[in-house]
């Protein structure tokens, strides 16, 4: 095993540990440690969430917009997502139902998964979004690297990554300080309509107090290195223990061979990553002489928290309230005033019986893949026109409207003609508008279809004779063919099509033909 090989572990390892931070001290006779490590062992359990989000603008600034710009931004002042029923169960399959609310209407959606296809709901859609999960980890490769008893090996992955995170926790864990609030307390109250024992634990810090906490965390860090090294030596030992299926997929022989040197690796980990948290707290405590950090961890950032746990410790009910309102924000060219978020969560039935059936896909499911492959005007029609989303999609956004340019110098050029009349490309028309063409070979018959109008478009070659939609129309000028490409006037094609155009000339003579179409 190369010195480089140990090096490179070490850092990925370190790098993985340092994105766990969870936890606070004892308090209250109530070891929160052991509360939050204790959700780990939460496999399944039924829930409803609401998350909320309230903005509040600048006035004066939001005056100064166009007034689709102001409506847009008055209608996201507050948006909310409130997951009436959700479950999760032990094989990782979930439920939800809920409402996404916002100043443009409600959107109910209900969102269901399991190992083989996730299907999404949406208030207002002719029809449900289905991903085939089977088939994007096909796509991605994991089928393969786990083999046919992929399902098996996920969930050992997943058993084994959380008895890892509850290995490596208690180091980061017991580092963390506790916020400059806290308080316990017994209290009995309803959980889903059941009268509950919990213990509250509540919380408060502002910005300003966070900024000093920060610094005291990595203290405790660094000052724990027997800590860290015991850590490493976990995570080692967790990756030794994976299947080989996923050692494999996941390119990790080398590191876990025989003769691979775990010591040396554990010490070179160290070596190379206390140095760097060392140097990270010298560069803190300069930091936090600076204005700069003053400006960011300001009073103004509160936030507040009710946590309810059962006798068992696990968590039972939250609520937390997140105010964003720094000095900063006083200032008169800030577009937000403040920001507040808020999360309220009920949890019952937790580690109990959960009922989740197999996703079910109807005939006319829409596929993501399909559904990337269409026309903005086409994914507007995916929805009732008395829904939120179809009215926020072509109101608001113009999600449908059509616009394009041609040259008459590059690409499939339009042509003038000496009398100053336009005639265009049918095939490259047809082609930004999202429809198509069909030639009849050696006939001179064209058909144009226009899926956004509906129409079908007869033509032929040398004659200004025509049907729509099998009704005969006489155009204003016949239809030509310039070596491969056919022609028709600006004003005959495009006025059937229900599109505007204009004619601009740049300076070096060049002329650009802009065309619009509003659906």
């Amino acid at each position: 095993m190369s010195r480089r090989s140990v090096k490179k572990f070490g850092v990925l390892l370190g790098t993985l540990l340092l994105a766990i931070i969870v936890g606070c001290q004892s308090v209250g006779g109530l070891n929160l440690n052991d509360m939050i490590m204790k959700q780990l062992d939460v496999s399944g359990q039924e829930q409803s969430q609401l998350f909320e989000l309230e903005l509040e603008f600048n006035d004066k600034l939001l005056s100064e917009e166009d007034a689709e710009v102001t409506a847009l931004l008055n209608a996201m002042k507050k948006i909310s997502l409130n997951i009436s029923h959700s479950k999760t169960d032990d094989k990782g399959n979930l439920w939800m139902t809920g409402v996404f609310s916002f100043g443009k209407g409600d959107i109910p959606f209900t969102l269901h998964t399991d190992k083989k296809a996730l299907r999404f709901d949406i208030g207002g859609a002719k029809r449900p979004f289905v991903l085939d999960i089977s088939q994007l980890g096909s796509t991605l490769g994991l089928g393969s690297a786990f083999g046919s008893d992929s399902d098996n090996l996920e969930q050992a992955l997943t058993d084994s990554a959380r008895q890892l995170i509850k290995n490596v926790g208690a180091y980061f864990v017991k580092g963390l300080p506790n916020p400059p609030v806290i308080s316990v307390d017994r209290i009995s109250l309803p959980i889903h309509g059941v009268s509950t024992d919990l213990t509250k634990v509540h919380a408060e810090i502002n910005g300003e107090q966070l900024g000093e906490w920060i610094p005291v965390y990595l203290d405790n860090l660094i000052k724990d290195k027997e800590g860290f090294r015991a850590t490493l030596q976990g995570v080692l030992q967790w990756m030794k223990e994976l299947p080989p299926e996923i050692k494999e997929a996941f390119g990790g022989e080398e590191l876990l061979e025989e003769q691979f040197d775990s010591e040396a690796a554990i010490e070179e980990a160290v070596n190379e990553l206390f140095p760097l948290m060392e140097e990270a707290q010298k560069e803190l405590t300069e930091a936090s002489k600076q204005e700069e950090w003053k400006e960011i961890f300001d009073k103004g950032i509160t936030a507040k928290a009710d946590l309810f746990v059962d006798d068992s410790l696990r968590l039972r009910k939250s609520s937390i309230e997140i105010i964003i309102a720094p000095a900063a924000f006083l200032d008169e060219e800030s577009p937000v005033k403040s920001i507040r978020i808020r999360s309220d969560n009920e949890m019952w039935n937790v580690n109990g019986e959960i009922d989740i059936p197999a996703v079910q896909i109807p005939l006319n499911a829409l596929t993501f893949d399909s559904l990337f492959g269409m026309e903005p005007f086409q994914v507007v029609r995916l929805f009732e026109e008395d829904s939120a989303l179809y009215g926020i999609l072509k109101n608001d956004f113009k999600a449908d409207d059509q616009s394009f340019e041609l040259s008459s110098e590059w690409g499939i050029p339009f042509i003038v003609d000496s009398d100053g009349i336009a005639f265009v490309p049918i095939r490259a028309i047809m082609e930004d508008f999202g429809g198509r063409l069909i030639v009849t070979s050696g006939k001179g018959e064209i058909r144009v279809h226009d899926p956004a109008t509906g129409q079908a478009i007869d033509l032929h070659l040398g004659s200004a004779e025509a049907k729509v939609n099998e009704k005969p129309i006489t155009l204003a000028h016949e239809v030509f063919a310039d070596g491969p490409i056919s022609y028709m006037s600006a004003d005959d094609l495009l006025g059937i099509l229900g599109a505007e155009y204009t004619i601009e000339e740049l300076e070096d003579g060049e002329l650009i033909l802009k065309v619009t179409r509003d659906l």
